[in-house]
C-alpha cells in the first residue's frame, strides 16, 4: 500500500488494513509533496529547502528502518500516531527517535531522500497518484479513500468487496461515489 504519514485517508486504512490478521500489507511511501508540486524543476527529495520538511523525513526513515532490518510495523504506528492522534508538532528530532526506537541503525539524510525519490518513481510507474493506493497484484492497483474507520465487524467484507471489484471487474476504469454537500437548512 502507497501511503504518506500526512494523509488523514492514509491513517484510516491503516486502522482498517492492521485489522485484517489475514492480509500481509507492504507500506510504500508515497510523497503528496511531491505529487502536489508545481509543475517542472526539481523533484522535492532534491530541494536544498525541503530537507528538513519533516513529512519526507517521517517517509524516508521509514525506507530506513525496513533496510537496517528493523520493526517497520513499530515505526509505522508510532508515526501515524503521532501525526494524527497526538497534539504537537513532530521534528526531525522525535521522528529519528521513533526511528531508532524501532531499529534504525543511523542516518544518512542524501542517501535516504535519494531512496524517497525512487520509491515515489516506482509508484508513478504503476500509476500512483494518491494515497492510499493498494496494490493487489502487477495488474490491479486501487485508490481507496475510506469516510471512516469500518468496525471490526465490516473490516473483512470492505476487504472482500475492494478485492472482488478491483479483481472481477476489468472492464471498470475508474469508479467514484459521489456525495452531495450537505444542505444549509436555516
Amino acid at each position: 500500500m502507497f501511503f504518506d504519514y500526512t494523509c488523514g485517508f492514509s491513517n484510516r486504512a491503516r486502522h482498517w488494513l492492521d485489522a485484517l490478521d489475514d492480509v500481509q500489507v507492504v507500506w510504500r511511501p508515497f510523497s503528496l509533496l511531491e505529487q502536489n508540486r508545481d509543475g517542472g524543476g526539481q523533484p522535492v527529495f532534491e530541494q536544498a529547502e525541503q530537507a528538513d520538511n519533516v513529512s519526507l523525513i517521517a517517509l524516508a526513515v521509514h525506507l530506513g528502518v525496513g533496510a537496517d532490518g528493523g520493526h517497520v510495523g513499530q515505526y509505522r504506528e508510532r508515526m501515524f500516531d503521532a501525526w494524527h492522534e497526538e497534539p504537537g508538532r513532530l521534528s526531525t528530532e522525535d521522528i529519528l527517535g521513533f526511528g531508532q526506537a524501532a531499529g534504525l541503525d543511523g542516518w544518512d539524510h542524501d542517501r535516504a531522500f535519494a531512496a524517497l525519490g525512487d520509491q515515489h518513481a516506482a509508484a508513478e510507474q504503476l500509476g500512483v497518484f494518491g494515497t492510499p493506493t493498494l496494490v493487489l497484484d502487477e495488474e490491479h492497483t486501487v485508490f481507496v479513500k475510506l469516510g471512516n474507520v469500518p468496525t471490526a465487524d465490516r473490516a473483512w467484507p470492505l476487504w472482500e468487496q475492494v478485492r472482488q471489484l478491483a479483481l472481477g471487474a476489468p472492464d471498470l476504469r475508474e469508479w467514484h461515489r459521489v456525495v452531495p454537500e450537505p444542505k444549509d437548512v436555516r
